[in-house]
């Protein structure tokens, strides 16, 4: 008698068995409500932008931040020296911070959000 096939069927069985009893906690969905809602300040630092203005400006104070979006909480990219000429692009309003406008420091690549009240100014066309 050949003992390895029903060792070869004994241990199917129990694969297939260990299996239909992984499976229901496999495919449980998860409890309501544990995951966390994306927060208004989170969805605020990737608000659209074109370049509808062609104004610009020279910074007149020092270490302006420019951001990745329109709000504080957004990351800053880096600093814009003072006397440095920003190209305007749009402005957009947000509900607790004023207004912001979209930027570009000329001569370079460098672009983003800065505070309209740190320039002494801003762009005058809409996002």
């Amino acid at each position: 008698m050949n003992i390895a096939r029903p060792v070869a069927i004994a241990a199917a069985a129990a694969l297939l068995g260990g299996g239909l009893l992984l499976a229901p906690s496999a495919t449980a969905t998860p409890a309501t409500g544990t995951q966390a809602a994306p927060t208004a300040e989170l969805l605020s630092c990737s608000h659209s932008w074109s370049n509808k203005d062609a104004d610009k400006e020279k910074v007149t104070k020092s270490g302006v931040r420019y951001r990745v979006g329109p709000h504080t909480s957004c990351a800053a990219l880096g600093q814009i020296d003072k006397g440095a000429t920003v190209y305007f692009h749009c402005y957009t309003r947000t509900q607790d911070d004023g207004t912001w406008s979209h930027v570009r420091i000329k001569g370079t690549d460098r672009q983003g959000w800065v505070k309209d009240t740190l320039i002494d100014g801003g762009s005058q066309k809409l996002c």
